[in-house]
């Protein structure tokens, strides 16, 4: 290797304080980057319905009504572009965030790093510039005192500002080299070409430029100095400045073939919008048009500029709104340099998103980026999600995305992610390309993670990975990471000092190479043999407490994904019997789509403010409500009877309530009745619905017998609950205490089921976190004795309540069993006043395993009740949907819920996190009404014989519907026993889409039985034509189509009638 000539020289100063003295250097420049400025005094103030209102320079917001408006406001001035104002810049502070518009052309997002926009008009022309602001920072704080700080038209000096650049990259390489060679003569580098540059000394050119060198120590002195003229540098410095320039430039030249780059970058330009945090969607709305655009002016400006953009939502809104811009944007996306990335909706949660919600992400994100762009996404794009399903890779293989990007996994608390390129291999066997950079750092300027910054400090630290530790060979084979650069966040995007930044570091001494890139480009580059392999789900070890904060939107989310699959059956079936309504098919889309917004991974979660769940709550209950209304619409059918539908691929036993008073028959005969709240429960173990299929019931005159009932007993001891296949006891104090099945098996343990509440103070991170202690229900207080009622003894159910006031909140449980019922339901209901506090319901379970069962997105995920390893603690708390179980050979016990997400298992103990009262970023999370219902389930076996069934069935009751129903879908399954993911219309009108997927881990065929003249094709989640679906045989005078199924795969069927195939 061959060095300069010159070797660095010391003097008598440290590196560091060289590095310091070149920095007071840097500070003169900045002192002079401008030539000149001139304020803008006179402006106009308006809010939205009012009159404008002058407000000048320096001067506080205009109050509104006695207050500061929240915004949005505008705020408008006009001026001539003085003579010799050649390349204009506008530098801005309006004490808040906002949008930038200037009648010459432009405009870009105003916020910290977002100051200065170039005006284009020339000397003597005149410019309005516009300013629609909000009193509020990026990241939302309020500024309850909003001002015109700073509005002044500068004239740039070029030189003196690429030179600035120029020294502020090397200290900052400098600093980040540490005592590398290589620093010492990047040192000596700068230190030569400022020594030839004659610099003002007069104290006129002092007196105008007061940052000179002392920036805000001058406004600490006994009396500050006057400020002078700003006088501009003379032709002969400026000529010194370009000499200083290209000298420093031909000596980094010579270190750069002394010390060549070392690693690869690949960059993006990103802005991480949040589209609800802490902020209201309302506001994301605004922040996406400031941060688009920004970057639409900086493309204009630095033509190797890439960028990419996730969320479809977030593009839809932009067309809506701001059209001209969406034009703008989809150039750029034809262009190339604009990337419409993840294929998704939303950049949803990934742990309690349900399977069918994270196939509708795909498929409604996919197909919208497809429209609006010609192209679909290659790359799941989920930066900031908290953990992700194992079954994540099939559903992307199935919507068409084969990579898969995020750095959450960087957040590890306990153990570290091992692995920065990698596959992940799904619950299936499927596997996507893995990729993350690890950039843990975190300042004042909230530049960190996903939000890089050009800059030694960032870019060193992302190329400084593990991969060839962890995959021997793998720097030589795939030396580049992918790294994203822009505010991000609360938006913003790149910045124009991060591009002049990449413009000299892309090529710099012992730094990395950079180059601007593509995301799909730079995946569809990586090689893909010998590469590292993760199988199952990706678990976060922080942030479990999102599993649980915001009760009620999880409830209502839980509620809206299984009524929209609901309507998906019933619009289906009215399809097929030739009754379609696309009005309605259009109104379930759009309902969707809002429960697919409300998954984004901070509003789920319960980690947004409060304002943003005072939206969320009333728009879920009304999106149930319509998506309810449009199920029972398509149900509807004629006469006086009412009709019962399995909206699942399991036959059902006859268990319904039907509105109002009255007896039911079916085929002439009785049905035992039982009047209950909300109307009339109807029980029969002799009466089944078909799966997909419906059972009409008519009026009747008398209630009928049955051998299903159920009874309850009263003893000293307490009470007995119970049917032909279990037993529960009550004790007094409403303690449950044993739960006995038919053949005479204890399905609990000594600690029975009981609630425990624990202090709730995480050590950061309050809505986002848990603590491991609450894993043990011994260091929790168990919640004392309480009322207990009676409430129904039968016939066919029987139910206790149990009153619990505890503190400030009440919590009533309905203990109950249905004749014929394998499960004890606990409808719970509660008024929550609790702050800090967690409560959790515990069940000793009469089984021993190493391991639980939990259920995730169309399939289930083991983890460990024991904590041997690190990992194995770090677990402590797990996301599970509607199942978790215990299980030992031949019984366990599942616990299931219709609306909570945080479980645990510990030793032989279950416990599902009931609620939470966080206090920021929402001091009012949780408090008020809760309801929900969870149930306890014993079976023989292991897990896979009733749970999943019984879950759904909890979570997804048999629908009735009003009058005699339609005919039946002519199609069944067997074999392999499979569940529901949707029957839905298609997309392109062609038929009905059959969705199902293998629960529990099991490998089989499933028989497809159809009518003659039924087409059936294999489809993907985008709905695209897969192929041929199996073996296809005759059977019974119809079609039999063979399907192998494999552990957990899901399988999406396209069911034709031969009338609808020729009608297309």
């Amino acid at each position: 290797m061959t060095t300069p000539d010159r070797t660095p020289t010391t003097w008598h100063l440290t590196s560091e304080q060289r590095r310091v003295v070149l920095g007071r250097h840097l500070a003169e420049l900045r002192a002079w980057a401008d030539r000149a400025h001139t304020e803008l005094e006179a402006w106009t103030f308006t809010f939205p319905g009012d009159a404008p209102v002058p407000v000048r320079l320096g001067q506080p917001w205009p109050r509104v009504d006695g207050a500061v408006a929240g915004g949005p406001v505008r705020f408008e001035s006009t001026f001539t572009v003085p003579a010799g104002f050649e390349r204009a810049e506008l530098e801005l502070d309006v004490g808040g965030e906002g949008l930038v518009r200037l009648s010459c052309g432009g405009a870009g997002g105003l916020n910290p790093h977002h100051r200065r926009f170039p005006v284009t008009a020339r000397p003597g022309e005149q410019v309005t510039v516009t300013i629609d602001a909000v009193p509020k920072g990026l990241f939302g704080a309020h500024n309850p005192e909003p001002t015109l700080r700073v509005a002044r038209l500068a004239q740039p000096e070029p030189d003196v500002t690429a030179l600035a650049t120029d020294l502020s990259v090397l200290l900052d390489v400098v600093q980040g080299l540490g005592g590398e060679v290589v620093a010492a003569h990047l040192l000596s580098a700068a230190e030569d070409a400022l020594a030839g540059l004659t610099w003002p000394s007069d104290p006129a050119a002092y007196a105008g430029r007061p940052g000179a060198g002392v920036g805000a120590d001058m406004g600490r002195l006994w009396s500050t100095p006057p400020v002078g003229e700003a006088l501009p540098l003379s032709r002969d410095v400026l000529q010194g400045v370009k000499a200083a320039r290209e000298k420093l430039t031909a000596r980094l030249g010579q270190l750069l073939a002394a010390f060549p780059p070392r690693g690869a970058l690949a960059l993006s330009g990103h802005a991480h919008l949040d589209l609800a945090w802490l902020w209201p969607f309302a506001e994301t709305r605004r922040k996406g048009a400031r941060t688009f655009e920004t970057v639409l002016n900086l493309m204009d400006r630095y033509p190797d500029m890439t960028y990419n953009q996730s969320s479809a939502q977030l593009y839809a809104w932009i067309e809506e709104e701001h059209p001209e811009l969406f034009a703008r944007i989809a150039e750029r996306v034809r262009e190339g340099r604009w990337e419409p990335v993840g294929g998704m909706w939303v950049e949803p949660d990934a742990a309690m998103s349900g399977g069918e919600s994270l196939a509708r992400q795909l498929l409604y994100g996919q197909r919208y980026f497809q429209e609006k762009f010609g192209r679909r996404s290659t790359v799941a794009w989920l930066p900031d999600t908290f953990g992700f399903t194992g079954q994540l890779p099939q559903l992307l293989q199935q919507g068409g995305v084969s990579g898969f990007f995020t750095t959450k996994l960087s957040w590890n608390e306990t153990t570290a992610f091992p692995h920065d390129l990698w596959w992940w291999e799904g619950i299936d066997g499927s596997r996507v390309l893995g990729h993350m950079f690890k950039n843990d750092i975190y300042g004042a300027e909230a530049l960190g993670s996903y939000n890089g910054d050009i800059s030694p400090e960032h870019l060193l630290r992302v190329s400084g990975h593990d991969r060839a530790a962890a995959t021997p060979g793998w720097r030589g084979r795939a030396p580049e990471t992918l790294f994203t650069y822009g505010l991000g966040d609360g938006a913003g995007g790149p910045s124009a000092p991060m591009l002049d930044r990449y413009e000299r570091l892309r090529e710099y001494p012992g730094m990395p190479r950079l180059r601007h890139a593509r995301v799909d480009e730079f995946y569809a580059a990586l090689p893909s043999e010998g590469l590292p392999v993760w199988v199952g789900e990706l678990y976060f070890q922080l942030h479990r407490g999102t599993l649980s904060s915001q009760g009620r939107t999880k409830r209502l989310h839980r509620q809206l994904e299984a009524r929209l699959v609901e309507a998906d059956v019933a619009l289906a079936l009215a399809r097929w019997n030739g009754r379609e309504d696309a009005g309605a098919q259009a109104g379930l889309e759009r309902h969707w789509k809002t429960h697919l917004l409300h998954e984004f991974h901070d509003v789920l979660p319960g980690s947004s403010i409060r304002e943003v769940y005072a939206e969320a709550e009333p728009t879920l209950m009304a999106a149930l409500d319509g998506v309810t209304a449009a199920r029972d619409q398509a149900l509807q059918g004629e006469g006086e009877g009412v009709t019962v539908v399995n909206a699942s691929l399991f036959p059902r036993p006859l268990q319904v309530i039907v509105p109002g008073a009255g007896f039911w028959e079916v085929d002439g005969a009785a049905l035992p009745a039982q009047t209950v709240e909300g109307g009339t429960l109807l029980v029969s173990s002799t009466v089944s619905v078909p799966p997909l299929g419906s059972v009409t019931l008519t009026p009747g005159g008398a209630s009928g017998s049955g051998t299903a009932s159920a009874t309850l007993t009263e003893t000293p001891e307490g009470t007995w609950l119970g049917n032909a296949l279990l037993r529960v006891l009550l004790t007094p104090d409403g303690h449950l205490a044993r739960l006995v099945t038919a053949a005479g098996r204890d399905a609990l343990g000594p600690q029975g089921h009981r609630l425990v509440a624990f202090r709730d103070l995480p050590r950061a991170w309050e809505a986002w976190d848990v603590n491991p202690d609450t894993q043990d229900a011994h260091l929790g207080t168990v919640l004392p004795g309480a009322q207990v009622n009676v409430l129904e003894r039968g016939p066919l159910r029987v139910a206790v309540r149990v009153t619990r006031t505890w503190r400030s909140s009440t919590i009533t449980q309905t203990i109950s069993v249905t004749a014929g019922s394998p499960r004890v339901d606990i409808h719970t209901h509660a008024d929550w006043q609790e702050r800090r506090t967690l409560l959790k319901a515990f069940v000793n379970v009469n089984a021993r395993s190493d391991f639980a069962t939990l259920e995730t997105a169309f399939g289930a995920v083991r983890r460990p009740t024991h904590r041997n390893q690190l990992s194995d603690a770090a677990t402590f708390e797990g996301g599970a949907h509607r199942f978790a179980d215990l299980s030992e050979p031949g019984f366990g016990l599942a616990l299931l819920n219709n609306g909570r997400y945080g479980h645990a298992a510990y030793g032989s103990e279950l416990s599902l996190t009931l609620l939470r009262g966080p206090i920021y970023p929402d001091a009012h999370a949780d408090l008020g009404e809760h309801e929900f219902t969870y149930s306890l389930l014993p079976h023989g076996g292991d897990w896979t014989q009733d749970v999943v069934r019984e879950a759904a069935d909890l979570n997804s009751p048999l629908v009735v519907g009003a009058g005699s129903g339609g005919t039946p879908l002519p199609i069944r399954l067997g074999g392999l026993p499979v569940a529901l993911g949707t029957l839905k219309p298609a997309e392109d009108g062609d038929g009905v889409i059959l969705r199902f997927y293998e629960p529990h881990g099991a490998r089989g065929e499933v028989q497809l039985f159809t009518p003659e003249g039924v087409t059936v094709a294999r489809v993907n989640l985008l709905e695209d034509d897969q192929g041929g679906v199996g073996t296809l045989t005759t059977a019974d005078g119809g079609l039999r189509w063979t399907i192998p199924m494999r552990p957990f795969e899901v399988s999406s069927l396209r069911v034709v009638r031969a009338e609808a195939r020729s009608s297309h």
